[in-house]
């Protein structure tokens, strides 16, 4: 890891001038590294291992958006994906779960489950919204300049979404929130594979 013992500022440069250098020698490179920013930077494919056991081999934009199981989906992301559990029987066509007492659309399943199932959202992806009964507390508030990262209580576990800094969220009031149907992964909550959808189900996918 070339790069873990220089500062911020000049981690950032250099992420940069490896990149140009890997581009002008058209090359194949391979890049070990924990920092899944260097990772998600630099590279034209990602390979994410667990345990010596590989998970993923991907794009950066498919290790993001489609991630194999809980484990890449956890990996990968600051704050990391959100996951709700919830109990149901899902067949093949489903478009619609039940999380809590709201209807919620997801990308057509191409798989059925029953049972353990994880409802996995990226914090870019939760809305807040009145047009919903699926409520949340606000239990945290982080400022980050254009926008900010709220931390919410739900029925289903703990929830984050990443919205404009100029929306009011205050700690201890409850909101409503929405998610961006077509970016939500279900996963089967005994194996943490992510089932198949029109999500995930196409050519790069990697399962």
């Amino acid at each position: 890891e070339p790069l873990s013992n220089l500062d911020a500022q000049l981690r950032a440069h250099m992420r940069l001038e490896i990149r140009k250098l890997h581009n002008q020698q058209n090359a194949t490179t391979i890049y070990v590294t924990h920092d899944q920013i260097e990772a998600m930077t630099m590279a034209d494919e990602i390979v994410i291992m667990n345990g010596g056991i590989i998970e993923q081999i991907a794009s950066p934009n498919d290790i993001y958006e489609k991630p194999n199981n809980l484990f890449v989906a956890d990996f990968i992301g600051s704050p990391p994906m959100n996951f709700l559990n919830f109990q149901a029987k899902l067949k093949i066509g489903t478009t619609k779960i039940r999380l809590g007492n709201q209807t919620v659309n997801v990308p057509e399943l191409y798989q059925e489950t029953s049972g353990d199932t994880v409802f996995g959202v990226r914090p870019e992806h939760v809305r807040f919204t009145d047009n919903t009964g699926y409520r949340g507390i606000v239990t945290a508030t982080e400022y980050l300049g254009t926008n900010q990262l709220v931390t919410l209580d739900t029925a289903n576990g703990e929830i984050k979404a990443r919205i404009s800094s100029n929306q009011k969220a205050n700690v201890g009031e409850t909101v409503g929130l929405g998610f961006e149907s077509q970016k939500i992964t279900l996963f089967d909550g005994k194996s943490g594979s992510a089932l198949r959808s029109a999500l995930n189900n196409d050519g790069d996918y990697n399962g």
